[in-house]
């Protein structure tokens, strides 16, 4: 390949990792479940998605498990943090953020992003922005890992429905005596 035609191949594969919504796809595994999976295997094991929940491992920065025959590793690591709030708890600061995704590791994906936090006096402001894609090799694990993200908000949702189902059927209850039923 020439060297133009390289550099078109590059900017045609970061930009289906954007329409693939990759990034996003990848901070939500993390940062909303993956992130959590340490202390919620002590204290909460029924919300650790059970497919996963036996081969879970944690080294710093990445965490391990397997789907099947597949070991994947996601990889956190924050970078330079910009500004701090001021003497009124007033300001921003922005933390560089470097979020990858293995496939027996083999590093298929990374991306940078920003986590902003605006600071306010009554209470400070989180907010990502995306960053560039700084690797990305497709594959069959492009699907794989939607497909996990949905099995484990799923599952999230399973175990909201049982632990809340007494509640809702005692405002039933409470509800049809209200009502003369």
């Amino acid at each position: 390949m020439e060297p133009d035609e390289i550099r078109d191949e590059i900017q045609r594969r970061k930009k289906r990792a954007v329409d693939l919504k990759l990034r996003e796809t990848l901070w939500a595994l993390y940062n909303s479940h993956l992130r959590w999976y340490p202390e919620n295997l002590t204290k909460d094991p029924e919300m650790v998605y059970p497919e996963i929940r036996e081969t879970l491992q944690f080294f710093g920065p990445k965490i391990q498990f397997r789907v099947g025959e597949v070991r994947y590793g996601v990889v956190y690591k924050e970078g330079v943090t910009e500004g701090q709030p001021n003497s009124n708890f007033e300001g921003m600061s922005k933390t560089a953020v470097k979020l990858a995704l293995e496939v027996d590791e083999e590093r298929v994906f990374e991306f940078d992003m920003k986590k902003v936090v605006r600071y306010t006096p009554e209470m400070p402001f989180f907010s990502e922005t995306m960053g560039e894609v700084t690797s990305f090799i497709e594959g069959a694990w492009v699907n794989d890992v939607t497909e996990l993200l949905q099995n484990i908000k799923a599952h999230v949702r399973s175990v909201g429905g049982k632990r809340q189902a007494p509640r809702i059927q005692q405002k039933l209850r409470e509800d049809m005596k209200r009502f003369g039923l």
